[in-house]
């Protein structure tokens, strides 16, 4: 007769650690470069700005392939803790007591700034859990330095805003997409943006300016590569737009804030959706030749 063994029972005492759990993470944020589709590279900071209405300004710490991390602990983990007590509460607060404010920019214009606001996943207690449900991946758009491979078909300009050319200003933090007609020419005046293809986004930067690398889908199609691609330029403004000088201490206090929630991925994440307050411009076309780079005239980008 076989006898049965009886396995002991794991605990502390006949167990060796193979891993030990150093902190939780209030909030993890990769920033991703929009066009290679890689980790951004070089320098990048990420700073809190606030928990919910209270203010708490805190550097997240960087761990390279352009992420960062915000640890519960401190600070952030006692305001973590009173927001989930608001939340349990009845009624619940108008506003959300454990939204991270967060804003991302460079010591260069590689890439232009951006300012969310994303909301941790946490327990009753206030504790986020112990896993990827609070890691985000957050898009950034090309600003006026960024380095172009050779060949692309890329649009640069300046937005600005006022009654004439000689008083305009530039507009901060506008939003441009590209889109081509659908079919051939004639195009119908005014164009429809729904009715046309999106071919390029960018973001505009604290002086207005913009770049805009076009892909492959703003090629109208064939076998042979045109000489200049029809194209449509649609700007989005602020709704509410300041004119004097931005504050030469702080040039990203006027940074647009895009809410994104819990969310995990989607357009506003991508940065590809417009910033609340966000107006779209009437498009106007344009025709530029494909593998090179073109800059609007200041006269196409002002609005009065």
């Amino acid at each position: 007769m076989t006898a049965i063994v009886v396995a002991p029972r794991l605990d502390e005492f006949n167990t060796v650690p193979i891993a030990r759990f150093g902190h939780r993470l209030a909030l993890g944020v990769q920033w991703i470069d929009a066009l290679s589709e890689q980790p951004l590279a070089g320098p990048w900071a990420t700073e809190l700005e606030r928990i919910g209405a209270r203010p708490l300004v805190k550097r997240l710490i960087a761990h390279g392939q352009g992420r960062h991390a915000l640890l519960h602990r401190d600070a952030v983990a006692r305001l973590l803790r009173l927001a989930a007590s608001e939340l349990a509460a009845f009624p619940p607060p108008a506003a959300d007591p454990s939204e991270l404010v967060l804003r991302g920019h460079g010591a260069d214009r590689r890439h232009v700034p951006r300012r969310v606001a994303l909301t941790p996943v946490l327990g009753a207690d206030g504790e986020p859990p112990v896993s990827t449900a609070n890691i985000r991946r957050l898009r950034l758009w090309p600003g006026a330095e960024y380095p172009v491979p050779a060949g692309c078909t890329v649009l640069r300009g300046r937005i600005r805003r006022g009654a004439a050319m000689a008083s305009a200003q530039p507009v901060p933090w506008a939003r441009v997409v590209i889109t081509r007609p659908a079919g051939a020419a004639p195009f119908p005046a005014p164009p429809v943006f729904d009715d046309e293809t999106p071919a390029g986004w960018a973001h505009g930067d604290d002086r207005g300016e913009f770049l805009a690398v076009l892909g492959a889908a703003a090629l109208p199609g064939g076998a042979l590569l045109p000489a200049t691609m029809p194209l449509t330029v649609w700007v989005s403004l602020p709704a509410a737009i300041v004119l004097d000088p931005l504050d030469p201490d702080d040039a990203l206090a006027s940074l647009p804030l895009e809410a994104a929630g819990t969310t995990l991925s989607g357009a506003l994440l991508n940065g590809t959706a417009l910033p609340p307050g966000h107006v779209r411009q009437v498009g106007f076309r344009i025709a530029i030749p494909p593998g090179q780079t073109t800059v609007l005239p200041d006269v196409d980008l002002r609005f009065a």
